[in-house]
């Protein structure tokens, strides 16, 4: 089944890939990169072309994108914050097929779950593979899009859902084989094709494209709407004039088919592509966030699954989280029927993997909003490239704002991400902020960095800059991905520096990184409270580790015993149906040793010679029990009635101890 999880060549689009990186990429520069003109595009399928297609996108961003490395670094990056369900209706994508392999989960039970949303990627997937295996060829734009607007509009009943169903790959290759079968059995006769060819025929071009919507019984968007009118139109004008009908009438049969063997077998697994009813016997599924030692659930969710209030979800931008600890120790008794899906929290270089939230809108933790923030207002919007240094305290002013939503407190929590929480700025000069130098080939020194933040104004606003250079340059020289420094380290470092000074001026949400253990993240950066942390706490968080690590284990171990169970089983099943095809060889050997004893006494020759075989050479007669050999004369045994088979009688006399059936032919063995 994991062909099914990657994405089919025809199914990957440069317009998807551009949305990705648009919304990976600062606000200040989407403005820009928005408006790159897709005429400008490399070939419709992007497989294997995407580093490509991301250097066109540096090359087109008038420098905007130097910060983020190079195509590859970009792409790598782009792939990480895009992995998340339903992905694309976050990213303005909804009018692309779906773009994103789907990610396999593990439970704490360690069994496989996948995001019921995922399941229509699944379905795309297998009707392109098929396509594929049967034409051939590589299904057309036309139909590629036809096919994920059917399945995006089927998908709608679930986008508030975050439920997850289990993989069981069984399940899913017959998923598959009924899709293959449907198709088949919706062949278009001979007779029905001519129809569509002669009705075909008789239309207009508006007319044929209208009859392919019509197809998909929900209503279109008007930006699907055009693309379904724009790819049909290259597709029929395409074909060649004397077959043109015959074309349209034959990619009309497949569409029609497969759309309705899609609709078939939706309606037939509803519980996998709908969400989860009250009387359904599947588990409740409840996702377990994993960052680093910490686990957590998102308040909401969970109270949802188990049928309680939660209290102030009124407004969607702030999402409370329970650690699994006091999940456990409060509501032990409301959690037997919960299944809890480990979902790590992760994260690209600039930017946090969105996280559904159960109200539909997409989250990130807090402490990932303010480094994104800090970055927007660092190298986006450069506001401190632009200030003087008298502003510097209404700025601080300002962004003590952020104090309402960045608070300090233990408990990780999420912040709406889909939404402009940017306070106003009261102070930004007019004056144009300098842009950042392209690093040497042979990278760049302290020195270097120092003469940066001088060139670009820093040193005016932040006077104690210089301070943070040595360290900030030593962090950065560790995680460089390349032999030498290159200009978006030197991104990295310019951004670290201010994000030093900030947090020295703003004591509230130095205590928010804190206490959201984000301290690690700002480098160079010394803070106070973490170096004042004792053994002994540092003790306790390691022993909570390896607590956490032998649960599992012992549930991964317990699960391998059941396994093996299991298979001892189908082993002492196997070995016995072994023995009685065994028996049986025997007996049939022993039938034929007795033809062939009266064929020779009936002296009838066999090819003119000796027949000699392993079939009619001397037999021993064995004790099926002991399966030691019975000698005659010497031995006390036990016959069966029904199949003549002989036994030691005290091995029968054992065996009748626990069982009544011939071991041979299962019929009754008598005592004696």
């Amino acid at each position: 089944m994991s062909k099914f999880l990657e994405i089919p060549n025809c199914a990957l689009t440069p317009m998807g890939l551009h949305k990705e990186a648009l919304n990976y990429s600062l606000n200040a520069f989407r403005e820009t990169l928005r408006y790159i003109d897709s005429l400008e595009y490399p070939q419709r399928n992007l497989k294997g072309k995407e580093k490509e297609f991301s250097q066109f996108l540096i090359d087109k961003s008038n420098g905007m994108l130097r910060m983020y490395g190079s195509a590859e670094d970009l792409l790598e990056n782009v792939k990480i914050y895009k992995s998340f369900p339903e992905h694309h209706n976050c990213f303005g994508s909804s009018n692309e097929p779906y773009q994103t392999r789907p990610n396999i989960y593990k439970s704490l039970k360690n069994e496989n779950y996948i995001a019921k949303s995922d399941v229509f990627v699944f379905l795309q997937n297998m009707i392109l593979t098929l396509f594929l295996e049967t034409s051939g060829e590589e299904c057309p734009p036309s139909l590629v899009f036809l096919f994920a607007f059917y399945l995006k509009s089927r998908q709608e009943s679930m986008e508030k859902c975050v439920e997850y169903v289990k993989f069981d790959e069984k399940i899913f290759e017959e998923l598959n084989n009924k899709i293959i079968e449907k198709v088949r059995s919706a062949q278009f006769s001979s007779a029905k094709h001519q129809e569509l060819v002669g009705e075909f025929s008789k239309l207009t071009l508006p007319q044929i494209i209208e009859k392919f919507k019509r197809l998909i019984p929900s209503t279109l968007t008007p930006n699907q709407e055009l693309i379904l009118t724009l790819h049909f139109g290259n597709f029929i004008t395409g074909l060649p004039a004397r077959e043109r009908n015959e074309g349209i009438a034959m990619s009309y049969s497949v569409a029609s088919k497969t759309l309705k063997s899609l609709e078939a077998v939706i309606d037939e697994n509803l519980e996998m592509f709908s969400p989860r009813r009250q009387d359904s016997k599947q588990p409740i599924t409840v996702r377990v966030f994993e960052d680093g030692d910490q686990r957590f659930v998102m308040e909401e969710e969970f109270k949802k699954s188990i049928h309680e209030k939660c209290e102030g979800v009124n407004d969607t931008l702030i999402r409370n989280t329970i650690s699994m600890e006091n999940v456990r120790s409060k509501y032990k008794q409301k959690i037997a029927d919960i299944e809890f899906i480990r979902y790590p929290i992760t994260r690209a270089k600039h930017r946090a993997t969105p996280i559904q939230g159960p109200s539909g809108h997409t989250y990130i933790p807090a402490v990932d909003l303010f480094f994104e923030m800090m970055r927007e207002v660092i190298l986006g919007m450069r506001i401190f490239q632009r200030i003087k240094p008298v502003h510097l305290p209404m700025f601080v002013q300002d962004f003590n704002e952020f104090s309402k939503i960045l608070y300090e407190t233990e408990s990780p929590y999420f912040i709406q991400n889909d939404k402009n929480i940017m306070f106003a700025m009261r102070i930004i000069s007019d004056s144009p902020a300098k842009d950042v130098r392209n690093a040497k080939s042979d990278g760049f020194t302290v020195q270097n960095l120092k003469n940066e933040l001088a060139h670009l104004g820093l040193t005016a606003i932040f006077p104690e800059i210089q301070n943070y250079v040595e360290k900030v340059y030593s962090e950065v020289d560790k995680r460089k991905k390349s032999d030498v420094l290159r200009t978006c380290d030197l991104f990295d470092a310019i951004e670290q520096c201010q994000l030093n000074c900030i947090l020295e001026i703003l004591p509230k949400l130095k205590k928010f990184v804190h206490s959201q253990k984000g301290c690690h993240r700002v480098y160079g950066w010394k803070c106070e409270e973490c170096a004042a942390e004792t053994p002994e706490n540092q003790d306790d968080q390691k022993l909570s580790i390896l607590e956490k690590e032998l649960e599992e284990l012992k549930i991964a171990h317990q699960k391998i015993l059941d396994e093996n169970q299991q298979k001892s089983l189908e082993i002492q099943e196997l070995q016995q149906k072994n023995l009685r095809l065994s028996v049986k060889n025997e007996t049939n050997e022993f039938k034929l040793k007795q033809l062939t004893d009266k064929l020779a006494q009936s002296k009838l020759s066999i090819d003119e010679g000796n027949y000699s075989n392993a079939c009619t050479s001397q037999l021993k007669i064995q004790c099926l029990i002991c399966e030691k050999s019975i000698e005659s004369g010497k031995d006390q045994i036990i016959r069966c009635p029904l199949c003549k088979r002989r036994f030691h009688s005290k091995c029968a006399n054992n065996w009748l101890k626990e069982h009544t059936e011939c071991p041979a032919c299962n019929g009754d063995l008598p005592k004696f």
